[in-house]
């Protein structure tokens, strides 16, 4: 589905008018951009899951000319006229929780592990919001997950810093189909090309929110052809999900809890994961009617995100250089004047891949290497396929889930680690402020999972036992000091890097496995060369009888007597 053409919800938002709220009151979770009015004024705005959780569930259809998408349209259902008519369908579902109905593409359990190792099961998961328009039954025989509502889950006594035990958990995938034109949909299937997890501390609050509407070319211009709308009077991108009259606002995870998720996929995801969360447990298992079971637990995980806004005279000449350029990559505000020195624009990119690596490297001097909020999250996703594309082959070929990495800078490499093949090593970039919101230096953590069986493909190892290490490399090619953890077990392979310091550094593993040990020379069999005796004559005689006998012991025969020479 690659020539599927998608508006990012975070370049279709208006921006309405906020109010600043001075550093040392705001909430991290809550932290969001102020809108300075005023001509000449830029920001670079980088926050994982901007866009996450405001994606409603919803069906469309996709039309194309030469190869180029023109118009998309919703779908009820997959016998709606406007799903009959086109080639590519797109479903984006939000998967409920697992039941008597839901025996698969949904979530089988939510729960926390406290302090002292007490795991705590989350209970009486409800829909939020109650009713959306754009909601879509499953088709278990096309592989169609059920579109529907985020859950809000109770995790009894586990208090957030709302004061409260509500959590959202929100699960959604995305896949396609594709068919004949004009053709209903029979026996074809979806592919899930997209699943992306997140459990988000939460406290409902009331206001003028109206929940998130999809759009489409019927109502869209200026050839958009889908776009997510927020139709809400006040700020709502401090919330994880938006409802009509009020929201789910984001709280801060509470101290020493660690989260966990289960999910059931009808056929398995492969390639590669990457999450936002802190020393994780992973287990994926197939079943015997071939789903796959994701376990995650793991600690919620401090992310950098960055958002002030600067006059341009402020700005550094590289950034002027770069807009000026035209080197913008979307966001929000007068597409006409982005590019020049009056615009008012704000860009927003997404946490991975070299456009965010190279934007966040341009402004962090601007910034002075501090970010604008530092908010815990939980949050992980699968590597779609253009971002496998440089992968190694025994990844991009894999036919299970080949790997996990998961790291707290606010920008990072796309994709899994790259080999390496001049230092044969894992090589993963990362950027991150130096500093926090508050002031403090800023400290990084990394953790690979990677299946033994895919390092050896990789490497080219045999079974025998895999050595590893991990190494902090400072953009300045200096070596910093980690704390690391290296182990192999039930089939993987998992190394941890903590405390190590941004802003850009690179993170090299180097696995080895040591030569099996030459066998033993094998004495090669000699045989005896016996010299070969000569021969020599006699003469016999017996009366007048003569007789010359010749051996290598010559011997006269019986009644013969040896004739001596004279």
């Amino acid at each position: 589905m690659k020539r599927a053409l998608i508006v990012c919800a975070g370049l279709m938002i208006a921006f309405g008018s906020f109010s600043a709220v001075s550093a040392t009151e705001f909430i991290d979770e809550q932290w969001t951009p102020t809108d300075p009015q005023g001509e000449g004024l830029r920001s670079l705005y980088i926050a994982d899951g901007a866009t996450l959780n405001r994606e409603p569930s919803n069906l469309r259809s996709m039309f194309f000319q030469n190869g180029q998408q023109v118009a998309s349209y919703q779908c009820e259902s997959l016998d709606s006229p406007k799903c009959i008519e086109a080639t590519d369908i797109i479903a984006t579902a939000v998967l409920p929780p697992c039941d008597a109905v839901f025996v698969s593409n949904c979530i089988e359990s939510v729960y926390a592990i406290d302090p002292a190792g007490v795991k705590i099961e989350g209970v009486n998961p409800v829909y939020y919001p109650t009713s959306v328009k754009t909601n879509f039954a499953a088709s278990a025989k096309n592989n169609l997950p059920h579109g529907g509502s985020a859950t809000i889950w109770s995790i009894p006594n586990v208090v957030h810093g709302g004061n409260s035990s509500n959590y959202v958990v929100q699960v959604f995938t995305q896949s396609g189909l594709r068919k004949q034109l004009g053709e209903p949909v029979i026996n074809q299937t979806f592919s899930i090309y997209q699943l992306t997890a997140a459990i988000i501390p939460v406290t409902q609050v009331s206001g003028s929110f109206n929940q998130q509407v999809v759009e489409d070319s019927s109502s869209l211009k200026n050839g958009a052809t889908y776009g997510i709308g927020s139709p809400s009077r006040q700020e709502w991108r401090n919330c994880a999900i938006v409802g009509d009259g009020d929201c789910q606002l984001k709280e801060k995870f509470p101290e020493g809890y660690r989260f966990g998720l289960s999910l059931r996929i009808a056929r398995p995801i492969k390639g590669w994961v990457h999450g936002r969360i802190f020393d994780p447990e992973v287990n994926i298992s197939i079943a015997s009617d071939g789903s796959q079971r994701i376990g995650v637990l793991a600690s919620p995980v401090v992310v950098p995100v960055v958002g002030e806004w600067f006059k341009w005279d402020e700005l550094t000449e590289p950034i002027k250089e770069y807009i000026l350029a035209g080197r913008i990559q979307g966001g929000a505000g007068s597409n006409e004047t982005r590019f020049l020195a009056t615009g008012r624009y704000q860009e927003m990119v997404g946490s991975s891949g070299i456009g965010a690596i190279n934007a966040l490297s341009l402004w962090l001097p601007q910034l002075k290497d501090k970010a604008s909020a530092s908010p815990t999250v939980w949050a992980f996703s699968n590597l779609s396929d253009s971002e496998l594309e440089l992968a190694d082959s025994c990844i991009r070929n894999a036919t299970d889930l080949a790997g996990f990495v998961t790291t707290n800078a606010t920008a990072y490499s796309a994709g899994p680690p790259v080999f390496n093949r001049e230092t044969m090593s894992l090589d993963y970039t990362v950027i991150a402020p130096h500093y926090t919101s508050k002031g403090a230096v800023f400290k990084g953590s990394y953790d690979l999972r990677i299946k033994s069986s895919i390092a050896r493909c990789i490497y080219g190892f045999t079974n025998a036992p895999i050595q590893a290490t991990i190494s902090i490399i400072s953009s300045d090619g200096t070596a910093q000091v980690a704390t690391e953890q290296i182990r192999e077990k039930d089939g993987w392979i998992s190394l941890s890097a903590k405390g190590f310091e941004y802003s850009s550094p690179t993170i090299r593993v180097n696995l080895s496995q040591e030569a099996p040990p030459a066998p033993e020379p094998t004495a090669t069999p000699t045989t005896s060369i016996k010299p070969v005796a000569k021969k020599s004559s006699i003469t016999c005689t017996k009366g007048k009888v003569v007789k010359k006998v010749t051996a290598v012991k010559p011997k006269c025969p019986t009644g013969f007597k040896k004739k001596v020479s004279s």
